[in-house]
């Protein structure tokens, strides 16, 4: 069974080609030994630099790729960019994914200039250290997507700004393509000159399609399993130039057939809307996504008034849409929020006649079952009794 482990990707410098395999490798050594291995089944000639640097007192890997063939390297196409990477010795999985990310920037160029993709033509990322970089990021999103149940999450993409040179001439920050490939993406603009977000590392992020935060991606107890530091070629006077990534493993509950997992808590009082308007309102909120339980009591409140208290566990990448609903759909001006930790019986469902039967082992190893409620609803007392003693007691 293949393990569940979770990559965060923070750009404090920015996010690249070559930035990214540095990261990856700071974070796995072991990748460095693929990164060797595909660069030799593309072409003979390519050197590639794995070394210890550092940028603003921080210390990481830096990775430089040099073609000893010296040969004019620049303008290919499409096409021949697919070429290369279909003849070579790569695996098929492997020139799947590199297929892949070329036609992402394929695609993004081709619409920037509005011409086909099979007239595309690459400047800078023709090159043959481009075209390396991008082929071993894709080994190493490959080789997490085989080996591991992996899931990604990267924070905001600084965009840039100021202006580069490129084959087209001068244009802003950023390229009109890499513009395009960071359509959807959180990014920030921090005041700091120069590309920080290069069209290979647009690229990237499209194709391991990451969530905004950790929390996004996983409401499990993570652990920290290694952090890697790829630093990047240029040097900013305010930050480093630094791509950070983590790679996180699930923390396993020390409870026995338990699942442990942070979910959000929403807490609120209402004195002033109806118990009649309010079942209304909570059915709304109850269809909200990721919404897991909404419970109500009855309180007196600070000035002796009768009230209802309302508490709603929610996951934590949806508590901001359901915090916005709740103002919208309640006449509450004021709510409070915690994280708490949730530990919940490793759980089973499956069908038994017309009813969904949930199974869990307890600590202790013993099962219990229970017929989920809903299934009941058109029962009498008397029958339900039976049923629940029929299937619930076996």
């Amino acid at each position: 069974m293949k393990k569940n482990i979770h990559i965060h990707m923070d750009p404090i410098g920015g996010i690249s080609g070559d930035m990214f395999i540095a990261s990856m490798i700071s974070a796995n050594p072991k990748l460095k030994i693929i990164a060797k291995e595909v660069s030799k089944k593309i072409i003979n000639g390519i050197n590639i630099s794995i070394k210890k640097a550092s940028s603003g007192h921080i210390s990481g890997m830096q990775v430089i790729v040099k073609n000893k063939n010296n040969e004019n390297n620049h303008h290919r196409s499409y096409n021949d960019i697919v070429n290369i990477i279909e003849n070579s010795y790569l695996s098929n999985n492997i020139k799947s994914s590199s297929i892949q990310l070329f036609n992402i920037l394929g695609k993004a160029e081709s619409k920037a200039h509005g011409i086909k993709i099979s007239d595309v033509k690459f400047h800078e990322i023709g090159a043959w250290d481009s075209i390396i970089d991008n082929i071993i990021s894709a080994s190493f999103i490959e080789y997490y997507k085989t080996n591991y149940n992996v899931s990604w999450s990267c924070g905001p993409l600084p965009i840039g700004k100021g202006k580069l040179l490129s084959a087209h001439g001068s244009l802003t920050v950023p390229a009109p393509a890499t513009a395009l490939l960071l359509k959807g993406f959180p990014v920030i603009e921090d005041g700091i000159n120069g590309e920080r977000t290069t069209p290979t590392g647009a690229a990237i992020i499209n194709l391991i399609s990451p969530f905004p935060d950790i929390a996004s991606a996983s409401n499990e107890i993570l652990n920290i399993k290694s952090q890697g530091i790829g630093i990047g070629k240029k040097e900013f006077s305010n930050i480093p130039n630094i791509l950070r990534t983590l790679i996180f493993t699930k923390d396993v509950s020390q409870i026995k057939n338990t699942k442990k997992e942070i979910i959000n808590k929403i807490n609120f009082e209402i004195d002033d809307q109806t118990p009649e308007d309010l079942a209304l309102s909570l059915n709304i909120l109850k269809k909200e996504k990721g919404l897991i339980d909404i419970n109500q009591k009855a309180i007196v409140g600070k000035k002796g008034r009768l009230a209802i208290s309302i508490t709603i566990l929610c996951r934590v990448e949806n508590a901001q849409n359901i915090i916005k609903r709740i103002f919208e759909e309640t006449s509450t001006i004021g709510l409070k929020t915690s994280i708490i930790e949730r530990y919940t019986l490793n759980r089973n469902v499956k069908k038994i006649s017309n009813f969904n039967i949930k199974e869990v082992k307890r600590p202790s190893g013993k099962n219990s079952k229970k017929v989920e409620s809903e299934d009941l609803k058109n029962y009498s007392f008397d029958n339900r009794k039976k049923i629940r003693k029929k299937i619930e007691n076996k």
